[in-house]
């Protein structure tokens, strides 16, 4: 039987991170697909940091739209 992901129940950072574990990428290969650090990667999933650049080439790596931070904000705002 199928697993179901239900990521409408939670905020989009878990949703991501899930959905990141689920299909088996590491943010270590993410950062080297991106030719970025590691680090990037973490601000990025957590909201932090917003580079439309980046947020649209993750988007065409096929990782959800609705899944990644919108570029126009920040962590707090």
């Amino acid at each position: 039987m199928p697993i179901v992901l239900d990521l409408t129940q939670v905020n989009r950072e878990t949703a991501l991170k899930t959905w990141l574990a689920y299909h088996r990428i590491e943010k270590k290969r993410l950062a080297e697909q991106l030719g970025v650090h590691r680090g990037t990667v973490t601000r990025l999933i957590n909201g932090q940091r917003t580079s439309r650049d980046l947020i649209e080439r993750l988007a065409a790596l096929g990782i959800p739209r609705e899944l990644l931070p919108d570029p126009g904000l920040r962590l707090g705002e």
